[in-house]
């Protein structure tokens, strides 16, 4: 490469890295980018029935403290190599969380559409998870009932997604598992959704392999199944998610169960003005056996505040309510889970900063 062309490259790069976070793409050019978010709240998290509550200074909780690495080379006219490295990291102390959010690599075609391979975003989160009115914040109840110990995101994963048509794209994916002898940790998922100025709908089947964290000898499956609706009514933004979940899931190393039911989402987001914004989501999940898992319903409510295009402040409150006194209870967030007879409650004020 000559210097000159070389002085040129830098520069744009320089251009592409300066406009992180930003809407610029840098259309048709090479480039690497540095973008993520820094966000820390204030929490009090209480348990009704058994269990006070806790007071606490928190990381991620309308969406996880990370740093994104990203970029694309463009080889030809209609393709790029393009790539994204996603720690994360809690914010409150400054530690690093062992895995990676994403971590993938591929190929992007306007004509042919995307190949990517690596650590990534499941297509059920992309469907289910755009009509999340909280965009699967921390106290999402779509994240903490509809998704509960069903798949975000997967290792060992390769995903197509079709180039878009009339509106309409198709996304697919399957992984490796734990690349052993058995099925164990496989994961196939498709996908179609549409989209134009007011309306997003999409469907998405996902089928899970796992193994059964007391008998590792067997591997059973589990399938989920997610319908979403979004259509927007100038700033307002009514939401719907229904799901039906049929097999075996499990957290390890002691948390499992067998189950199958239902469940759905009602919500909505509104935009008031450039600087404020509400979102409510209320789920209902109805699970046919009541035993493990309960009947129960979940809400929550949030304010979003900006101060600039950048830095946010927030506020949010949610509760679950289970029906009957089952052992695995469905949480406000991950990160504190409620044990038999609890039903969780959550209020966070905090501050999000995106660069």
């Amino acid at each position: 490469m000559r210097r000159a062309d070389k002085v040129s490259y830098a520069r744009a790069m320089v251009s592409c890295a300066l406009a992180m976070g930003g809407a610029q793409v840098c259309a048709e050019e090479s480039w690497v980018r540095l973008s993520g978010f820094v966000d820390i709240s204030v929490e009090r998290l209480a348990q009704s029935g058994k269990g006070g509550s806790v007071y606490r200074v928190s990381s991620g909780q309308l969406s996880s403290s990370r740093i994104n690495f990203s970029g694309q080379e463009v080889l030809s006219s209609d393709l790029k190599a393009i790539f994204t490295y996603e720690p994360q990291f809690s914010a409150d102390t400054g530690t690093a969380t062992a895995q990676a959010r994403q971590s993938f690599v591929g190929l992007h075609s306007n004509n042919f559409g995307v190949l990517t391979m690596g650590r990534q975003n499941t297509p059920s989160y992309w469907i289910a998870g755009y009509a999340d009115p909280s965009f699967s914040a921390d106290y999402s109840m779509v994240s903490n009932m509809q998704f509960f110990y069903a798949a975000y995101r997967v290792d060992n994963s390769i995903q197509y997604n079709t180039p878009r048509f009339y509106g309409f794209m198709g996304r697919f994916m399957v992984t490796t598992g734990l690349e052993d002898t058995t099925r164990a940790g496989r994961y196939l998922s498709t996908g179609l959704e549409y989209r134009d100025d007011k309306l997003y709908a999409g469907i998405v089947s996902d089928l899970r392999y796992t193994r059964n964290i007391y008998n590792a000898g067997s591997v059973p499956s589990a399938r989920d199944n997610y319908a979403s609706l979004a259509y927007k009514f100038g700033d307002f933004e009514p939401t719907l998610v229904y799901h039906t979940y049929n097999g075996y899931y499990a957290y390890p190393p002691y948390a499992d169960f067998q189950s199958k039911g239902w469940d759905i989402q009602i919500g909505a987001r509104y935009r008031l003005n450039p600087s404020n914004r509400f979102y409510a989501s209320f789920v209902h999940r109805k699970d046919d056996n009541n035993t493990k898992l309960s009947d129960a319903n979940g809400f929550v409510l949030g304010y979003i505040y900006s101060l600039s295009k950048r830095s946010e402040i927030y506020a949010t409150y949610a509760h679950v309510q289970h029906k009957h006194d089952s052992p695995i209870r469905y949480p406000v967030t991950f990160s504190a889970s409620p044990t038999s007879q609890q039903n969780p409650s959550g209020m966070a004020i905090g501050i999000r900063h995106a660069f």
